[in-house]
């Protein structure tokens, strides 16, 4: 079995593609529900799926062309992306560094 290296961006590659790609990449932060509206707030237009939820969402996740992963410092969009691939779904992407990355790199963030 051939393995898949991850995609790993840095936050302003992740930014355009965020931006490039016409609103067909699903953003998901897999951080827990207080992180994401927590003081480094979360990345405009994403969504929250904490990572030991992802099994319960992997239907709704095929139906996506391409998922950007985000969390706090890589560690869990990584292993979201590993497990999207291993089950089937290709098109998978992470924030290498995370929220935190993001922030050091000026990028914006919401708090709502």
């Amino acid at each position: 079995m051939i393995s898949r290296k991850v995609d790993e961006l840095n936050p302003w590659e992740f930014f355009d593609i965020m931006n490039d790609e016409n609103g067909s990449v699903l953003v998901v932060d897999v951080r827990e529900m207080d992180e994401y509206l927590g003081d480094m707030g979360h990345i405009r237009g994403s969504v929250n799926i904490p990572l030991g939820d992802l099994p319960k969402h992997l239907g709704e996740l095929k139906g996506h062309e391409k998922i950007a992963f985000v969390c706090n410092t890589g560690d869990r969009s990584y292993f979201a992306c590993r497990y999207l691939m291993d089950n089937g779904i290709g098109q998978v992407m992470h924030l290498k560094g995370g929220i935190v990355q993001w922030h050091l790199s000026g990028l914006e963030v919401e708090y709502e």
